[in-house]
């Protein structure tokens, strides 16, 4: 199981994840408020999340069709990702993501 820290208004949460399950497989089963309306098929920008300063060099780079679909962001950030692409390693241990700030 890998460590993936969730942090919202200041607090921080843990949870533990399989390999190989995305940021969207956690929300659904952490109740983590992340759509997700296209089921990770990258048709929509739902799982807009926020990947923390540290971790944004240690993922893989988003392909051409998720930098699309985050450029149509209104709130887009160079930290930005589709939760449904951060795949969950073991080298991912301790990745720290957000949600974007409502506006």
């Amino acid at each position: 199981m890998v460590k993936v820290l969730y942090s919202q208004n200041g607090t921080t949460k843990t949870f533990r994840i399989e390999s190989n399950k995305t940021i969207l497989d956690l929300s659904k089963k952490e109740n983590i408020a992340i759509e997700g309306s296209c089921g990770g098929s990258m048709a929509c920008s739902t799982c807009h999340i926020i990947i923390h300063k540290d971790w944004v060099k240690k993922l893989p780079a988003p392909c051409i069709d998720e930098k699309e679909m985050l450029s149509l962001l209104p709130d887009y950030t160079e930290n930005s990702r589709l939760g449904c692409q951060i795949v969950i390693t073991n080298q991912l241990d301790g990745l720290q993501f957000s949600l974007p700030k409502e506006t």
